[in-house]
């Protein structure tokens, strides 16, 4: 164990796969990372956040965080609430409970900044370039997570829109106006079924400071490497 974060350790060739967990109120928040073998030095670290129903080894977090290592990152990933290897699983409550939304959006915030501590005091992270990456509900609950932790310097948030797990994007609950420090970039698919463009570019007009959008072809669950080379190509050039 150090710094609260208890951990074992696989190397991958050039790769050091790392699996870790650590107590936040109560409950044990597992996450993977990813760092080359033999990194010493301050490096970025990029937070990826998996869509519903999915984890931290989804492809989108474990696949793409391991190439992105090889390129000279961090890269590290969290079940989210209710997801993964989480003591309570039930994924599809997250959706049915609106009324928890608040909750859980003030959970996993406080969770990610835990993470960032355990992780920087245990690996060689620049604290200065931190990253995040969510694919809908990771963006959902990354959104907010972001915007309160306050360290972030770029993040793409890909297939999300205002309202639900977001929250408002105005009024003094709000989270999407304090990004006013990351610069973002908003993914969204011209054909989503479940996220209309229009709550899509609601959030985007929301957002202040530097930002960008981009549109894909494709429906919601259509995660391909389109998505992941633009969320890639934002956060390379801020990092």
């Amino acid at each position: 164990m150090q710094s609260g974060l208890f951990t074992r350790e696989t190397l991958l060739g050039d790769l050091r796969e790392i699996a870790f967990s650590f107590d936040y109120a109560g409950e044990t928040v597992p996450g993977l990372a990813y760092l080359p073998t033999g990194a010493s030095e301050p490096m970025p670290l990029v937070l990826i956040q998996h869509p519903g129903m999915g984890s931290k080894e989804d492809y989108f977090v474990a696949e793409v965080g391991r190439g992105w290592a090889k390129r000279g990152w961090i890269c590290a990933g969290l079940d989210a609430p209710l997801h993964g290897d989480r003591a309570s699983h039930d994924p599809m409550s997250l959706f049915r409970q609106p009324e928890r939304h608040a909750a859980i959006r003030a959970q996993f915030a406080s969770e990610v900044s835990a993470a960032l501590d355990h992780l920087a005091a245990t690996l060689p992270v620049d604290v200065a370039r931190l990253g995040f990456v969510g694919y809908s509900l990771g963006s959902m609950l990354g959104i907010p997570a972001v915007a309160r932790d306050g360290r972030f310097k770029a993040a793409a948030f890909c297939l999300v829109g205002e309202g639900g797990l977001v929250g408002r994007i105005d009024g003094p609950e709000a989270d999407v106006p304090n990004l006013g420090t990351v610069a973002v970039r908003v993914v969204g698919k011209l054909q989503d079924e479940l996220i209309p463009r229009e709550r899509t570019e609601a959030l985007y007009n929301a957002i202040p400071g530097e930002k960008d959008i981009r549109w894909l072809p494709g429906g919601h669950f259509e995660i391909g490497p389109d998505v992941i080379r633009l969320a890639e190509e934002w956060l390379r050039a801020r990092l």
